[in-house]
């Protein structure tokens, strides 16, 4: 199913150029470009969580204990 969105003429232009370089309908192009922009969100909203945690000492504290704990058991190739 499709369905048309308002993009500047700029914008769209770019798309247009992009799909001729790389062959690609613009609808993949945007696709593409809208899972690009999920991730950096996703990604950006996670190092400012983990931002925020850093800035309290006991919680990050729980953190670092709980990774120590953790990279003993990284060693372990017995499996």
């Amino acid at each position: 199913m499709s369905t048309t969105i308002r993009v500047s003429e700029e914008t769209r232009s770019r798309f247009a150029e992009l799909a001729k370089a790389t062959g690609r309908p613009m609808t993949e192009l945007l696709d593409e470009a809208a899972d690009a922009l999920e991730r950096r969100v996703f990604f950006d909203r996670f190092a400012a969580r983990y931002a925020e945690l850093r800035q309290d000492a006991d919680t990050w504290g729980e953190i670092e204990a709980e990774r120590a704990e953790e990279a003993s058991s990284l060693s372990d190739r017995s499996a």
